[in-house]
């Protein structure tokens, strides 16, 4: 356990150095997908938790205004959504990284984002915790992560593909995420699903 709370302290501090020393492991890629599954399901228990655990703290008019609410009301979906997300974005972030230039293997990029999402599980554990104890804490410390996540996710992209800046890393992402978004709403919008019914 040590060595893993070493290893999260070092990415922290220096998430580049840290992804090296992630890729230097050279994991067979069947190991790494069980990992991927194994953590999407930790996320999907953990996203999970606080509604399933507290039946009726949703109002349907919550509900209605947030249909993330329904998932979490249904862990077994949402393991399905966190894992099958996890794979689309790391062959998303390979092809189009390889396609900017990046020299990085589908291995390198499974890893770490697999390494990002264990440190986001643990960080959800801290949120369910809190939110427990002091909700409004939780809310900042939610907001907190998501910005410390977003900025190691840069440094991991920019590690896995080799590049020079993290202005690259970002250019990745944001096209990555702008190419997902359009996918997503040409395949809603051919199978007849409206904006407001998403």
């Amino acid at each position: 356990m040590k060595p893993v709370i070493e290893l999260a302290v070092d990415t922290l501090r220096d998430p580049q150095a840290t992804a090296q020393r992630i890729m230097a492991w050279e994991l067979d890629s069947r190991i790494v997908y069980m990992a991927l599954f194994a953590v999407a399901a930790v996320n999907a228990i953990l996203t999970s938790a606080p509604v399933v655990l507290l039946p009726g703290s949703v109002d349907d008019a919550a509900r209605q205004a947030m249909p993330i609410l329904t998932l979490m009301e249904r862990p077994f979906v949402l393991f399905a959504l966190v894992a099958g997300g996890l794979v689309v974005m790391v062959q998303a972030l390979y092809w189009a990284g390889r396609a900017m230039g990046g020299q990085g293997s589908m291995v390198d990029m499974l890893v770490l984002l697999v390494w990002l999402q264990g440190l986001r599980a643990a960080a959800q554990l801290v949120v369910f915790v809190l939110s427990l104890a002091v909700p409004m804490l939780a809310g900042l410390f939610a907001l907190i992560v998501v910005v410390v996540a977003f900025w190691l996710l840069l440094h991991f992209i920019s590690a896995a593909h080799r590049f020079g800046s993290l202005f690259q890393a970002f250019g990745l992402f944001v096209s990555v995420i702008a190419g997902l978004f359009l996918g997503l709403m040409l395949i809603l919008t051919l199978m007849g699903v409206s904006a407001g019914g998403l």
